[in-house]
Formats: structure tokens, C-alpha cells, sequence
């Protein structure tokens, strides 16, 4: 048994260490052509919280009994400058039918739940402009990677998400209302198709980057990550040595399913990327970082 395991574990990382990353093919190219970009020029920016910033989303989030503990977001802090050279980000979260044509041309599996079921035969998480879910960590790199781009950082997607103003939303400090700014808390009790709050867009265009789906980051989670580069600027920061290591990975954003306090666009959450779920997506970045092999 234990040598079945260890055959099996070597297998993924195997398959997982060798994307679709050649010249793009026809119909990469015009997936590539459906995803509309939002430039994010070079500079620096304030990411992370203070510990006054945390402590009251702490307090807040014990007010609205939430199940975060303070743990989630000590890992906020500090508050540190990062700076990052300029990037594109998807507007939107890729969806359904832009997820499809990377499966009909590299048969890749289906998304799938937590119990392994076809999220695609469940109508309410089918349509082509929902953002694409039941979706692991390796499928979202693969197929960022295929049409030549990647997940983004953790710094690239807080900097997309607060821009230089340090937001605590998308679009601003108001808190987030329902129907207006985001799809949370079991309003829709599923994934809306893209673009649908404009409210909740930031000021320079990008959607859902709260709620909707949770999306996926490049980064190993690190709870301590902030706290090693808090005397210095740190440059195009990546926590992710190697591709193929299976540690828990930053998902950043909110979902349908949870409540405002998860909306923050400084908090961090852990999952696993073996993992998938009906409530995680993804969008992607160009240029992509280099990641060890």
C-alpha cells in the first residue's frame, strides 16, 4: 500500500510538472482572444494591514460570528511596500465556456466537487459566463499556461484588488451590500456570470475580485510571509519555489456562500491545490513569474 501511494504521489507531480506550455495553438490563440486585460502599471504599494487594521477586522468579524479566528488575519500583518513591474490582469474570472475549449483541446478532466461530482452536469454552475469552478490549483496554472500567461501572485492580485489607495473593497471602504457590490452570502446561492456588479468593480475595470468564486493565487500559503520582508521593499514577491509541491495555496477574494467580512481584500485563506471546489475559480495575469521546475 504505502509503495501504491508513493507510485501515485510521483505520477502527479509528474503530470503536474509538465503543462501545455509550447507555441499556442489555434485554439488557445482564440481563448486567448475572449479575455479582455487591464494593465497595472510598475510601482509600489502599501500591501498587508496594520495591526490596528487587523484587530478591528478581527472584532468585526467576532461581532457578525464569523468562525475566522485572530490567526487569519495576523497574517495581514505588517504592513509592508512591495513593488511590482507592470502587469495585465483578466478583467473578468475565466468562465465556463473559455474553461471548455481548454478541456476539448488538452482533455484535461472536468471540473469537479469536493466529492468528486460533475460540477458541469449541475445547472445552476454550467453556464458559459459563469466563472468556472470545481477547479484544483494544477488545473487553474495549466490552463493559465497554456494560453501563456499564469495565476497571479498574491501581490499582484491585492495591488489589482486595493490598488495604491490601500481599499479595504474593490471599489472602496464602503462595506459591501448585497445586489449592489458583490454575489455573498447565499444571495444567489450559486456563481453569477461575470461582470454582473458593476458597483463592485475597482475604479480601473476589474470584476468580482469579491465574491463571486474565490480565486486562486500563485503563492504557497505562509502565515508568517508578510513578517519577512517588512524592513525592506520587497520586489515581485512569489512564495513558490517549486510548481510541483503540494502545499496549501493562497485563495483570495470571497465566494457566494460566505459573508462580508471574507470580501476584504487583504485577507488570506489556505487551500489545498489538489483540492476543488464549488466555490473557487480563478483569473489570470500575463506576463507570468518564473517558477522553478
Amino acid at each position: 500500500m504505502r509503495y501504491l501511494c508513493l507510485t501515485i504521489l510521483v505520477f502527479l507531480l509528474c503530470y503536474c510538472n509538465n503543462p501545455v506550455t509550447a507555441e499556442l495553438n489555434p485554439s488557445a490563440e482564440k481563448t486567448l482572444a475572449t479575455i479582455e486585460w487591464i494593465t497595472i502599471p510598475a510601482g509600489e504599494f502599501l500591501m498587508g494591514s496594520t495591526a490596528k487594521e487587523a484587530e478591528t477586522a478581527y472584532t468585526q468579524a467576532k461581532l457578525r460570528s464569523s468562525l475566522l479566528e485572530r490567526y487569519t488575519f495576523d497574517a495581514e500583518v505588517p504592513q509592508h511596500k512591495v513593488y511590482l513591474s507592470e502587469y495585465q490582469i483578466s478583467r473578468y474570472e475565466i468562465t465556463n465556456a473559455q474553461y471548455r475549449t481548454f478541456v476539448e483541446a488538452t482533455q484535461r478532466p472536468t471540473p469537479r466537487g469536493q466529492q468528486g461530482e460533475e460540477i458541469w452536469k449541475d445547472g445552476n454552475f454550467n453556464a458559459d459566463t459563469q466563472p468556472v469552478v470545481g477547479v484544483t490549483w494544477f488545473d487553474a496554472q495549466t490552463f493559465a499556461e497554456w494560453i501563456g500567461g499564469s495565476l497571479p501572485t498574491e501581490a499582484q492580485w491585492e495591488r489589482a484588488a486595493r490598488g495604491q489607495e490601500s481599499r479595504i473593497y474593490p471599489w472602496g471602504n464602503d462595506p459591501p451590500k448585497a445586489r449592489h457590490h458583490a454575489n455573498f452570502a447565499r444571495r444567489y446561492n450559486h456563481p453569477t456570470p461575470v461582470g454582473q456588479f458593476s458597483d463592485g468593480t475597482s475604479p480601473n475595470g476589474i470584476a468580482d475580485l469579491a465574491g463571486n468564486v474565490w480565486e486562486w493565487c500563485l503563492d504557497e500559503y505562509n502565515p508568517t510571509f508578510y513578517q519577512q520582508n517588512k524592513k525592506k521593499v520587497s520586489r515581485n514577491p512569489l512564495n513558490l519555489r517549486f510548481r510541483d509541491v503540494l502545499r496549501v495555496r493562497v485563495i483570495r477574494g470571497g465566494a457566494w456562500d460566505v459573508g462580508s467580512i471574507f470580501l476584504r481584500s487583504a485577507l488570506r485563506s489556505p487551500f489545498y491545490p489538489l483540492d476543488s471546489t464549488r466555490t473557487i475559480g480563478f483569473r489570470v495575469v500575463r506576463p507570468r513569474p518564473t517558477i522553478a521546475q
